[in-house]
C-alpha cells in the first residue's frame, strides 16, 4: 500500500516544475540592471528587454538599481524569488571582483543561475588631452622610468575598468596610480578635463571624445579591430600577453525551476540572433553574445582565475590604505 501511495506522489512532485514550465511565463518579468540609465549595461538591458517581451509575450520591464560596482542590483536578485520573474542583467566585476574585495559580501556567485552571455565590450586605452605621452609606447616609457606618477581613473574599487589597467599593470610590468570616481561617466570626465591621465573605457563611449578631440585614443584592449578606428593599435602589440573584453550577462536567482531557465535561454538565444537587435547593440560597440549557461558559467570561472594576482594586491592595497 506505501509504495502505491508513494508512487503518485513522485508523479505530482515530477509535474509540478513541468507544469509551471509549461505556464511560465503569464505575468510581467522584471530584469534588473545594477547600473545607471543611460549606460551601456543599460543600453544593452532594455534592447534585449524589448526582444524577450516580444518573444515571451509578456511585458519584460527594466528596473535600474545602480550602486556599489553592480552589488546593490545583484544583491537584489540573489535574494529574490526563484521562480522566473526576477532577472539580472549581470555585470562582470560583480561576478569576478566584487565579492572578493568584500569582506563580508552579500551574495556568492552560486547564489545565481546563469542563462546567456548577451554580449562582449571592446575597450580602448584613452589619454587626457594634456597627458605627456601620445602613445602606447611613449606611456610605457614614461611609466617604466617613473612609477606611480601616471593618474589613472576607474567606476570604483573592483569596478570593470579598475580591472583592466590592474590588469595592464601586471602584464606590462608598470606601476600606476589609481583615482577611483564613484561611477565610470565621472572618470572619463576627469579624463577629458586633464584631472586624471588615463581609462580603459568602452568603444561606442571613447571613439566620439577621440574624434572631437577631447581625448587621445592610445590603443585597442582587444584582439580585433573596432568599427570606425580599424587604424587604432592593439595593446596586445607591444604587451603580448594582454587582452580585455568586459561583459554583460542573463542571471536568475539559484534554485529557479530548471524548466523554466531553460525556457529563458531558449527564449534568449533566439533573441540575440535577431538581425535588428544584433545591429542596434553593434551600433553600440557590443559583440552579441553566443554562450549559453555552462559558457557563462564558464567565462566567469576563467575570468576568477585570470584576475586572482590582481585582486589580491587590490585587496592588500586598499587594506594599508588609512
Amino acid at each position: 500500500m506505501l509504495n502505491f501511495i508513494r508512487a503518485p506522489l513522485a508523479m505530482l512532485c515530477l509535474a509540478i516544475p513541468l507544469a509551471a514550465a509549461a505556464a511560465y511565463p503569464d505575468r510581467p518579468i522584471t530584469l534588473i540592471v545594477p547600473s545607471v540609465p543611460g549606460g551601456g549595461a543599460d543600453v544593452a538591458g532594455r534592447l534585449v528587454a524589448a526582444e524577450l517581451a516580444r518573444r515571451l509575450e509578456v511585458p519584460v520591464i527594466v528596473e535600474n538599481r545602480a550602486g556599489v560596482a553592480g552589488i546593490i542590483g545583484s544583491q537584489a536578485v540573489a535574494r529574490a524569488r526563484p521562480d522566473g520573474y526576477t532577472l539580472l542583467l549581470g555585470l562582470d566585476a560583480s561576478f569576478t571582483a566584487a565579492p572578493y574585495l568584500m569582506e563580508e559580501a552579500p551574495y556568492r556567485t552560486e547564489d545565481f543561475a546563469p542563462i546567456a552571455t548577451l554580449a562582449t565590450l571592446q575597450y580602448v586605452l584613452v589619454a587626457s588631452p594634456s597627458a605627456p605621452f601620445g602613445s602606447l609606447r611613449e606611456l610605457l616609457d614614461q611609466a617604466r622610468a617613473r612609477p606611480d606618477t601616471i593618474t589613472y581613473a576607474s567606476g570604483g574599487l573592483g569596478s570593470t575598468h579598475h580591472l583592466a589597467m590592474a590588469l595592464f599593470e601586471h602584464d606590462a610590468g608598470i606601476s600606476l596610480k589609481h583615482v577611483p570616481y564613484k561611477a565610470a561617466p565621472q572618470g572619463f570626465v576627469g579624463v577629458m578635463g586633464s584631472q586624471v591621465d588615463l581609462m580603459f573605457i568602452v568603444a561606442s563611449t571613447a571613439l566620439p571624445q577621440v574624434r572631437a578631440g577631447k581625448v587621445r585614443g592610445l590603443a585597442n584592449a582587444g584582439t580585433a579591430p573596432i568599427a570606425g578606428a580599424p587604424d587604432l593599435p592593439m595593446i596586445k602589440e607591444a604587451v603580448p600577453d594582454y587582452t580585455f573584453y568586459s561583459w554583460f550577462g542573463l542571471f536568475a536567482p539559484a534554485r529557479t525551476p530548471a524548466p523554466v531557465v531553460e525556457a529563458l535561454g531558449k527564449a534568449v538565444a533566439a533573441a540575440l540572433k535577431s538581425p535588428e537587435l544584433r545591429d542596434k547593440m553593434q551600433a553600440q560597440g557590443m559583440i552579441v553574445g553566443d554562450e549559453g549557461a555552462e559558457g557563462l558559467r564558464q567565462r566567469i570561472a576563467r575570468d576568477t582565475r585570470v584576475f586572482a594576482p590582481m585582486l589580491a594586491d587590490i585587496k592588500t592595497a586598499a587594506a594599508r590604505q588609512p
